[in-house]
């Protein structure tokens, strides 16, 4: 800023003279030019002042403006990163997974949006269209069943059974506390369930051995 602006200060005082009357005088237009904001109070008016005004405002491209987006850029990249690892822990934790390799657990990961919810919120209303499975991460839900209402707690999942089966909600889904979810979509549901044997496999067992405890459940007396 000292140097750039010293040159200006030589090439233009004499053409400028209040403009630029002294090396700190001439310093507010470096720093404006610099930074590329170029308030247009004071510009150099003489050929070879334009010509180092151009260079200075080159260099505040490069000194400020690109490695600004490099580092919101690295920014990012980071904050996608560590989003992922906490995801990842999060559906490694999940009972249903914890024994699924960690490729697959890393292709859920990647597919899985967090949502929360709370208390007394309705997460899943009965009779509509099943387009996602939700797994807990924290809190507690009530599932009302036509044979009682059941409580899930972290670890546990629901909505699957509408996702295989293509069926409508057979119940409503309540939060009892402030929850946290990590939502897989229908889409993605059936393309892990399209590409990934263990993962099929894991599901479908488990919505299976719902449904049987549902049933059995229905012809107690």
């Amino acid at each position: 800023l000292v140097f750039l602006s010293g040159i200006v200060y030589f090439l233009e005082k004499d053409a400028q003279p209040e403009a630029f009357s002294s090396i700190p005088q001439a310093m507010w237009w470096g720093m404006a030019t610099l930074t590329t904001v170029g308030y247009g109070d004071v510009v150099p008016i003489t050929i070879m002042g334009k010509v180092a005004g151009s260079i200075v405002t080159l260099m505040g491209l490069g000194m400020f403006a690109l490695p600004a987006a490099i580092l919101a850029s690295g920014f990012t990249r980071e904050a996608r990163r560590r989003e992922f690892i906490v995801t990842w822990k999060m559906v490694a934790k999940v009972s249903l997974f914890e024994h699924l390799p960690a490729l697959i657990i890393a292709d859920i990961a990647e597919l899985l949006r967090p949502r929360t919810a709370v208390p007394k919120e309705i997460v899943l209303k009965k009779g509509t269209i099943g387009k996602s499975m939700f797994f807990i991460v924290s809190g507690e839900v009530e599932i009302n069943l036509p044979t009682g209402p059941k409580r899930l707690g972290r670890g546990d999942y629901f909505g699957e059974i509408a996702l295989i089966y293509a069926k409508l909600r057979s119940a409503d889904v309540i939060a009892l506390t402030s929850c946290q979810f990590l939502v897989l979509g229908g889409d993605n549901f059936e393309a892990m369930m399209k590409h990934h044997a263990d993962f099929r496999e894991t599901i479908t067992t488990a919505a299976e051995n719902r449904l049987a405890e549902t049933s059995a459940t229905k012809s107690e007396p």
